[in-house]
């Protein structure tokens, strides 16, 4: 399932520096947005993983990006799309594309989750060999 939000996720300076409240009022927008798409639920009793595709005018450095994108979790915890946003319940891939300006957005993509990250090795099975 893949959701489109017409909004670009904030670099995390844009509020690590900034008062508490201007967290919560980013992460209150993107539950708005979120629960547009996404009804609420009984969260899932096995782990999660997404694809999360900002697409934006002007790129940041790869943990800007994913710092700016925690509202994102947070909201789709409340939403109960994740049971938490541990590593033991949620994988995510972060991904950004320069666009012009009118075609910001960012695009979440919920993925079966694999049990293991497509850059780890997977261990052979006690029965090989």
């Amino acid at each position: 399932m893949k959701i489109v939000i017409n909004r670009r996720v904030p670099s995390q300076n844009a509020s690590q520096y900034r008062h508490w409240s201007r967290y919560t009022q980013e992460r209150d927008a993107w539950y708005v947005l979120l629960r547009s798409k996404l009804p609420p639920r009984e969260p899932p009793a096995e782990p999660v993983r997404m694809v999360l595709h900002s697409y934006r005018v002007r790129l940041v450095d790869f943990a800007n990006l994913v710092g700016g994108a925690k509202p994102i979790p947070d909201s789709l915890i409340r939403l109960g799309y994740l049971k938490d946003d541990s590593p033991r319940w949620f994988a995510c891939d972060y991904h950004q594309t320069a666009v012009p300006k009118g075609q910001e957005r960012t695009e979440i993509e919920f993925i079966p989750w694999s049990g293991a990250r497509d850059d780890e090795p997977e261990l052979p099975s006690a029965d090989a060999g």
